[in-house]
């Protein structure tokens, strides 16, 4: 593995608070290409002329002189440097591409660990208000206990305003050891007053899956995956379904709502479980190359109805999923309108400890739908208005997959 830390994202969340954000497929070795990006970005496609450097170089120096010897107080050199790249970075104006100090980076990279310390909730800047908004609470979180909910937003932390902050300043600010508090001001649309959550944090193990037969004589599966998080999540997808299958299992319903994302090849190779073989899943759109395609790789054809839940917590690798099975008709998509993350984020190890995110290619869904900011919209649109969660008693959105899938020939 290259020491830089190399990766492929396809999660909704740039930074999470204590929970699996971001995974790195190129890291792991399981897209040969990765590596390639990665030295294409060290080594700029573009080369800067030496006399283009040194004036660029001057600038900086003359600036971070001016600044050292005439602001009204004293600065440290390392504060200027490090908001010299963060601004680089933010000049870009993509909300998905981060620099990190080398502090930043290694507390980045443990968010890779299947445990952590937190409320375990996934947050995002919203595109549409600007603020902090939970995209999904993790099953049996103190976050889900207090009873945050995805589409919160989250303007408070400690009596302290975080508005207009970057995301990486108000996670800081929410994260904090086990056992302590953190109190949340939180503004949730329907609702006339401001929540206030007072919420201890804890250790959070972040589960991959759940399933079991939710309609026996029917034959009707369940199946809800919270995170394409780990190397093996097919596997263990594959497991559970045979599983079912040993059960009576003659229809299935295979549940994405709040999945934030995870590594591409696990949601391909989950993909291919219900594509037909050599059929598009996704396609990657990378600055200066040719459209890939990444095609099923699926053995068999699937055999049985398929529904498949979403709503607006379910993200990136999830609308991969989700765009598969309705661009090629395998099955139903049933719920709400999907998050609308159509982008691909590359991270590596500087030099010196610190790093980068930065988005390094676009996706279209198998249909060569561009979902970005837009979303997958489903076949059958049922809401949540009460915000159930997802496979509890009363899911309205489940009740319905049910009911219509118990109808369907295939």
């Amino acid at each position: 593995m290259d020491e830089r830390r190399n990766g492929w994202l396809l999660s909704a969340v740039a930074v999470a608070l204590l929970t699996v954000v971001s995974y790195t497929a190129g890291a792991l070795g399981l897209i040969p290409w990765a590596n390639e990006q990665v030295s294409r970005l060290v080594q700029p496609r573009t080369p800067v002329s030496s006399s283009t450097s040194g004036v660029q170089v001057q600038r900086l120096e003359e600036l971070m002189q001016a600044i050292q010897s005439q602001y009204v107080e004293p600065v440290d050199a390392e504060t200027l440097n490090v908001g010299a790249l963060r601004g680089m970075v933010q000049a870009l104006g993509d909300r998905y591409s981060v620099y990190y100090t080398a502090e930043e980076y290694q507390a980045f990279v443990q968010n890779f660990e299947p445990t952590f310390s937190g409320i375990g909730v996934t947050v995002e800047i919203s595109q549409k208000t600007g603020l902090l908004t939970v995209v999904s609470p993790i099953k049996g979180s103190p976050g889900e206990k207090a009873g945050l909910r995805a589409g919160d937003a989250i303007i408070e932390v400690d009596g302290k305003s975080i508005v207009g902050m970057s995301l990486n300043e108000a996670v800081a600010l929410i994260k904090g050891p086990k056992g302590t508090q953190v109190r949340l001001v939180v503004q949730r649309e329907g609702e006339n007053d401001l929540l206030h959550f007072t919420i201890t944090r804890d250790t959070i193990t972040v589960p991959v899956l759940d399933y079991r037969m939710v309609d026996k004589e029917a034959g009707v599966g369940y199946l809800r995956l919270f995170e394409f998080n780990k190397k093996g999540a097919a596997d263990q997808v594959k497991e559970a379904i045979e599983d079912l299958r040993s059960q009576g299992m003659t229809r299935l319903i295979f549940d994405v709502r709040q999945n934030p994302g995870g590594l591409l090849n696990e949601v391909v190779e989950i993909a291919s479980l219900f594509v037909p073989a050599g059929k598009p899943v996704v396609y990657i759109v990378e600055r200066g190359q040719e459209e890939r395609v990444i095609s099923s790789t699926g053995a068999a054809t699937w055999d049985m109805p398929l529904v498949v839940l979403i709503d607006g917590g379910s993200a990136s690798a999830s609308e991969i999923l989700a765009g598969a099975v309705k661009d090629t008709q395998v099955g139903v998509v049933i719920g709400e309108k999907t998050f609308g993350k159509g982008s691909v984020q590359t991270f590596w190890r500087l030099r010196d400890g610190s790093g980068i995110k930065l988005t390094t290619a676009k996706y279209l869904t198998a249909g060569h739908n561009s979902i970005d900011g837009v979303g997958v919209e489903p076949d059958v649109v049922v809401t949540n208005p009460d915000r159930i969660i997802p496979g509890d008693p009363g899911d309205p959105q489940l009740e319905a997959a049910i009911r219509y899938i118990k109808e369907m020939t295939r």
